[in-house]
């Protein structure tokens, strides 16, 4: 800290809970320097988060910015996005030991980031004469904590071998997804033939921080289960992913990961991220993938110590490698991975600035692919910051193409793969940034829609080389987070495998899902040749509206919906939500018959289920307006690349019906482009969580014939299963 340039001190609570409102006052007490007319400091924070943006214009709202300066001195604050805030000098001068007071949410508090972090910086510059020369001071830390428990979640292995002990992780959530760290609940945990070490009945202490990682679990029968998790007092329950015990584990065993996350500003970080994916999240590996344009070699360096010290063949293996960030003219954004560690990375562009002498770009894709070909390599494009351009392709070295992010999930980019003629699986991650992989959730950021995917693999061992090995052979699919089981084989060939076959084709599908299925859908190729539907016949009076769809195929392609719903001459009892995943999805009670809506998704089906109390006959209206997420618009003030987002004006729609109608058949109308649309029926009624069936193709065309899965829990969490490759030569 440099006493000519001050220091920058909090003086307000050094804690503050994810999602809730916060005053964070900063003390800046000038240096030597102080700050002449024109002089500034610059605050902000080094993570792209979703606190809320300070406003200057209300000081009775809520994020309201106030900043105190000396008497005499005049002072203007300017706030160019949401993490960052400036205050300049206009007048006068703050002189050595004078004091700028600044705070956030002076009135009723700013609304803190939804992600928790033990320590969340404001950065502090200081710039005494407004030439333009900043230095920086050291920094103000604050600790961001979890929340109340809303929730419990229940991990274990895919995979367990009677007898053989395996560890259960059981986290206490709250409603943003974090480890509710002042949990102190009682849980009994129950599954046919478990016994835990220490018995059925557990304790949260202060030590957990609302996880509890449980080793030395054994099974003592034979089957396939879910783990029952239960706090009475509290009213919290949860059941696991669906497990299977055998007498011998099977030669293909399906592992867990979140292979693309990792965004993550702050290099001191990155051991946080991989102790939180095996220890809070449960996953068996997970890849470090920071854009290489923000990813300095002196960062990428402790990324590589870390991945090594966190490598534990058999329980946790992080993936090696980079995220190649090229701009849409360059081929877009692919997933680098490497099947050693210490691997040197190549950028798309910035070798200059964050780079060392002697290092050197990769200006295009195309030279991406011809750098690594013949390597252990492994790549795999996506929808991120820009979605990858599918005409450059090389299948030695892209097994797969991701489908699902935080960003939304990308079933077009799927669908372009088999219609080039790709023979690709598909995969999920989290592509976040906030240090939760495997388990993150949009909160209230604009470039955000989704909870973050999963990639479930069948691999021979949970080593480096197991899991590349799977990625290549195609035999992963991807998931909307939920850890649903699914294995699909075509006349008797795994996924991921191409084969030569006849006329006709037999597709056997086997799915074990985390809530009541709603469909199982087979592909061949694009097409759709069988849907097998589970639950009872809808009756009743409840409700289910949903809105589905994406803007464009391209990235930051959500849409926004905002509408109501309501019943003539009745009343809207009890609502519960589907895929709310952003909070800024919400609906709210206009009255005992309407209720207004608002939705924020992208690419998923998400809705409301309402108990309807009214005549059968009675009028039930919905009525949705829609924006498209239309993209960045303009950078800081048109002298950068893009970075805010847009909306654009879209598709209106009304539906008036009643319960005797929706009783007869769902009313649904069609926008047209990827998947968009709206519907009102009546809701299914739960069903089994599990199917068995096969389907004969007798349409098998010449060439190759992709056959693949789409999963569809009633909770609306899905999975893409990869091809079985058919080849009809």
């Amino acid at each position: 800290m440099s006493s000519e340039f001050g220091l920058i001190e909090l003086v307000s609570d050094g804690r503050v809970e994810a999602g809730e409102p916060a005053v964070v006052v900063l003390r800046y007490v000038a240096g030597s320097a102080g700050l002449a007319a024109g002089g500034s400091i610059t605050v902000d924070t080094e993570s792209d988060s979703d606190w809320g943006r300070p406003q200057v214009v209300d000081s009775s709202a809520d994020d309201y910015l106030s900043v105190a300066s000396p008497d005499g001195c005049a002072v203007s604050v300017h706030t160019p996005d949401h993490k960052s805030l400036v205050v300049t000098v206009q007048s006068g001068r703050v002189s050595a030991g004078e004091i700028l007071t600044i705070s956030l949410g002076a009135g009723d508090g700013l609304r803190a980031q939804t992600f928790y972090e033990t320590q969340h910086y404001f950065r502090c510059r200081v710039d005494p004469t407004g030439e333009g020369v900043s230095t920086a001071i050291e920094s103000v830390i604050v600790e961001v904590s979890g929340g109340q428990a809303e929730s419990l979640s229940a991990i274990a292995p895919s995979d367990i071998e009677i007898g053989s002990s395996f560890a259960l992780l059981l986290k206490a959530e709250d409603r943003w997804g974090n480890p509710a760290e002042r949990y102190r609940g009682s849980v009994e945990v129950s599954a046919p033939g478990l016994i835990l070490p220490d018995g059925d009945r557990l304790d949260f202490g202060e030590s957990d921080g609302g996880v509890r990682r449980i080793e030395r679990a054994v099974f003592t029968e034979a089957g396939a289960t879910r783990i029952g998790v239960e706090d009475v007092e509290n009213s919290l329950s949860a059941s696991s992913n669906q497990v299977r015990i055998a007498q011998e584990l099977p030669a293909l065993k399906l592992f867990w990961g979140d292979p693309h996350s990792g965004q993550v500003a702050d290099p001191s970080k990155i051991g946080n991220y991989f102790a939180y994916a095996h220890e809070v999240s449960g996953l068996d590996f997970a890849g470090y993938q920071r854009n290489d344009s923000a990813h300095s070699t002196d960062a990428y360096e402790i990324q590589q110590v870390e991945e090594k010290k966190f490598h534990q063949p058999g329980r946790f293996v992080p993936l090696p490698g980079f995220e190649w960030s090229g701009n849409l003219p360059a081929g877009g954004h692919h997933n680098v991975y490497f099947g050693r560690y210490d691997v040197p990375m190549k950028r798309w562009r910035g070798a200059d600035r964050l780079g060392r002498d002697g290092e050197s770009d990769l200006p295009h894709v195309r030279d991406l692919h011809n750098y690594y070909r013949g390597t252990d390599t492994v790549i795999t494009p996506h929808v991120g910051g820009q979605h990858a351009d599918l005409q450059w392709h090389d299948p030695t070295l892209e097994p797969a193409v991701e489908v699902t992010s935080t960003h939304g999930s990308f079933e077009w980019i799927l669908r372009e793969s088999l219609e080039r003629g790709y023979q690709m699986g598909f995969v999920g991650g989290n592509d976040c940034h906030t240090g939760r992989p495997g388990d993150d959730r949009p909160g209230h950021q604009l470039r955000r829609y989704s909870k973050g995917g999963l990639t479930g693999v069948y691999a021979e061992e949970l080593t480096l080389k197991g899991v590349l090995d799977a990625i290549k052979a195609k035999r992963v699919y991807a998931t909307t987070g939920a850890r649903i089981r699914a294995d699909v084989s075509v006349d008797g060939h795994l996924i991921g495998e191409k084969y030569s076959c006849g006329e006709s084709c037999e597709i056997q599908v086997n799915v074990e899902g985390t809530a009541p299925l709603e469909r199982v859908e087979v592909y061949r190729g694009l097409e759709l040749i069988h849907t097998e539907r589970f639950g009872a016949v809808a009756t009743g009076t409840r409700v289910r509206v949903l809105w589905d769809g994406a803007s464009r195929m391209s990235s930051y392609s959500g849409i926004i919906w905002d509408g109501y719903l309501e019943v003539a001459g009745g009343s809207i009892g009890e609502v519960s939500t589907v895929r709310f995943d952003s909070p800024r999805s919400r609906f709210d009670r206009e009255s005992d018959s309407r209720l207004g809506l608002d939705g924020w998704a992208c690419g998923y089906p998400s809705g409301v289920i309402a108990d309807v109390s009214s005549d059968v006959d009675s009028e039930i209206t919905l009525v949705l307006n829609s924006q498209l997420i239309i993209g960045e618009t303009f950078g800081l003030h048109g002298e950068v690349g893009p970075r805010r987002m847009a909306a654009s004006e879209a598709d209106s729609v009304r539906i008036t019906t009643s319960l005797a109608q929706l009783g007869e058949r769902a009313a649904r109308v069609n926008l047209g482009h990827l998947n968009r649309s709206v519907s009102v029926e009546l809701a299914p009624e739960p069903g089994v969580d599990r199917a068995s069936f096969s389907v004969t193709d007798e349409g098998v065309e010449p060439g190759v014939n992709p056959y693949w899965v789409k999963v569809v829990q009633q909770d609306m969490e899905m999975a893409w299963v990869s091809p079985v490759f058919a080849d009809r030569g």
